[in-house]
């Protein structure tokens, strides 16, 4: 059996159960909540047009990234068609939730290739996590101890057709991109994983469109953070704490809230100033940061 999760953090925790002993752990290492989206995004134009804004935006060396998404990708493929049982492991948030989607799309991909071409069947199960008993405020695996992640265990379920079905549909409505196909998606499918379904509701806040304010939420949220400030200036390891901490749907990391911010600043009509001599950090920058380097201040 192979288990895949959403990167390092709770891969490495995953060996250290007692259960992931005989079993290969795989953390899947992308973010879409970042970057150009593409229905058939393990293609090698689409990998490499992502590869080029991840190093733009983020600092990732772009072969860095593209041999990561090959590797991956290869393993995924060829586990699928040996019948190698897979096991996913993920939690609630739209970070997560997305990166499913991708990997149910890419699996059914697969999995619908002829018979002939395939060891056996389909195995595929999951474990969901929307909470944990004993972690009040739970955001994520990676804040777990070993011994939470085995009670965890015997909550896996079978990934049934309808279920896999619904999730490769789920990525091809988040690939389009806009409203109208994540709202007939969540029409279609959404009480078939509702799960999912709440987590694509928050990427609907995301949309500036369908603000009235014409502010998607993030920006929203950050903008009021500032405002409760009486300098209404804030540190940017501050400031992304706040707006993480009242939106836990999301699931960002701060790479990708930098991104936001630095788009905030930009334009003819920018919503915040970034004060400082440097870039806020990027992918190599050491830690720790001297966060005393910038403010970010509410125009």
């Amino acid at each position: 059996m192979k288990l895949i999760t959403n990167g390092d953090s709770a891969a490495a925790l995953l060996r250290r159960c007692g259960f992931a002993e005989s079993h290969r752990v795989i953390p899947w290492r992308e973010s879409w909540i970042d970057g150009p989206r593409t229905l058939q995004w393990w293609g090698a134009e689409q990998t490499k047009a992502r590869a080029a804004w991840f190093q733009r935006e983020f600092g990732v060396p772009s072969e860095l990234f593209l041999s990561q998404c090959r590797e991956q990708d290869a393993e995924l493929v060829q586990s699928v068609m040996d019948g190698e049982e897979l096991m996913l492991w993920f939690e609630y948030d739209l970070y997560d939730q997305a990166m499913l989607a991708a990997l149910l799309h890419r699996i059914r991909d697969v999995a619908k290739r002829p018979q002939s071409e395939q060891a056996a069947p389909l195995k595929l199960s999951w474990v969901i996590a929307e909470s944990v008993e004993g972690v009040p405020d739970f955001r994520g695996l990676g804040q777990l101890t070993p011994e939470q992640l085995e009670g965890l265990w015997p909550k896996r379920k079978p990934v049934s057709e309808h279920e896999l079905a619904a999730g490769a549909r789920a990525w091809a409505a988040y690939a389009d991109g806009s409203a109208a196909a994540l709202e007939a998606w969540l029409g279609e499918d959404g009480a078939v994983l509702p799960v999912m379904a709440a987590a694509f509701r928050f990427e609907l806040e995301r949309l500036p469109a369908r603000a009235a304010d014409g502010i998607g939420v993030v920006e929203r949220e950050t903008l009021r953070a500032l405002a409760a400030e009486q300098e209404r200036a804030m540190s940017p390891d501050k400031l992304f704490g706040a707006v993480s901490a009242a939106l836990p749907m999301f699931g960002m990391g701060d790479l990708t809230y930098w991104s936001i911010l630095r788009q905030m600043a930009a334009g003819d009509q920018p919503k915040i100033a970034i004060e400082g001599d440097e870039p806020l950090p990027g992918f190599d920058t050491e830690h720790p940061v001297d966060w005393r380097k910038w403010r970010i201040r509410h125009i």
